[in-house]
């Protein structure tokens, strides 16, 4: 059993290592020419990290959520992924969504704005 500081600090870790996976993310993306795609890979990635879930039904622990699907797909069975792969893939999902509703608003913003005229 965890005291709550070892708690607070395993998550400490977690997330100064999650920042430096993203922060990698973010400089391997840079080279998508497309900027729609790369933003959307930038924000599935920082869901798939930072989505907690519950580590055990009797505790309130909270672990990533990747990692208890993956341990409990690989464990317990194809079902047990479930329990934590249902709230990652739903936050994905809203992530992607929400990123969605963005580029089309941005999008009929730009479409709607004059061309620049050019300098003659």
């Amino acid at each position: 059993m965890m005291t709550s500081a070892e708690y607070l600090q395993a998550w400490l870790y977690y997330l100064l290592g999650a920042i430096l996976l993203i922060g990698c993310w973010w400089y391997a993306t840079r080279p998508i020419p497309w900027a729609e795609l790369r933003h959307l890979l930038r924000l599935v990635v920082i869901a798939v990290l930072l989505i907690p879930w519950y580590t055990n039904t009797q505790q309130e622990y909270l672990s990533p959520a990747f990692l208890i699907a993956i341990v409990e797909g690989l464990f317990e069975g194809g079902d047990a992924f479930w329990r934590a792969g249902t709230p990652l893939l739903a936050g994905v999902a809203a992530v992607v969504g929400l990123s969605m509703v963005v580029l089309g608003v941005r999008w009929l913003l730009l479409r709607n704005r004059p061309e620049p005229v050019p300098a003659a």
